[in-house]
């Protein structure tokens, strides 16, 4: 069930309230993207039919896959295909007791999704390797994404800036900021959130989630 919209108003006099961790936390910001639900689940690496023949070692790694789904509202006076969506990634880890500073790490990337049409139920994904949750966890990484994460979030941008934004938890967003904009309580670590072309998954659903911007396209 799509998640409705929380005006700022209420968000703001809100207290903690009771939410799926499959749904999100929005704040709008305009009518052309609408994010409508967010999900971090632990998924086994692919077994591809017919392919590297070496044998694999004990069970499957664990990878961290962050899904978005969302709405492209449909413009008539614009192209059905848009202009190219950037996706800024935010995934806090649980694993303040295995750091030096007793900081949580947050992860970040950016993810740039091209040619997406004016539709409903749209899906874009991040994914972090079993060897980071292993390097950050100090190799104890938790059995499921709910233990191992605190918190995460996503923002959208387009060629007019920021369009969209969403958080996992209720009061993770306010106006135009999400509580990754407030250093200070966590250690941000980029470079270890992954495009899906930059994983076993990149030949899997296609139909599926929207394609990833090659990195040498203009």
């Amino acid at each position: 069930m799509r998640p409705s919209v929380i005006p700022l108003t209420i968000l703001l006099a809100a207290g903690p309230l009771l939410i799926s961790p499959a749904r999100c936390q929005t704040a709008p910001l305009n009518s052309e993207i609408q994010i409508t639900k967010l999900e971090a689940t632990f998924v086994d690496s692919p077994k591809l039919a017919g392919g590297y023949a070496k044998k694999s070692s004990g069970r499957p790694g664990q990878w961290l896959e962050f899904e978005v789904t969302f709405d492209r509202a449909a413009d008539p006076k614009a192209p059905k295909y848009g202009d190219d969506l950037t996706f800024n990634y935010y995934i806090l880890l649980k694993n303040e007791s295995v750091t030096e500073d007793r900081k949580p790490n947050l992860l970040t990337g950016t993810v740039t999704h091209t040619h997406t049409p004016q539709e409903k139920g749209l899906h874009a994904v991040a994914y972090v390797s079993p060897r980071t949750l292993a390097k950050f966890f100090d190799d104890k990484v938790p059995v499921n994404a709910q233990q191992a994460l605190t918190d995460y979030g996503v923002t959208i941008s387009g060629k007019s800036g920021l369009l969209a934004l969403a958080a996992s938890k209720p009061a993770g967003v306010r106006g135009d900021k999400g509580w990754w904009d407030v250093p200070g309580s966590f250690t941000a670590v980029p470079g270890f959130v992954l495009s899906k072309d930059q994983t076993p998954f990149a030949s899997l659903e296609w139909d599926y989630f929207e394609p990833v911007k090659p990195k040498s396209s203009n």
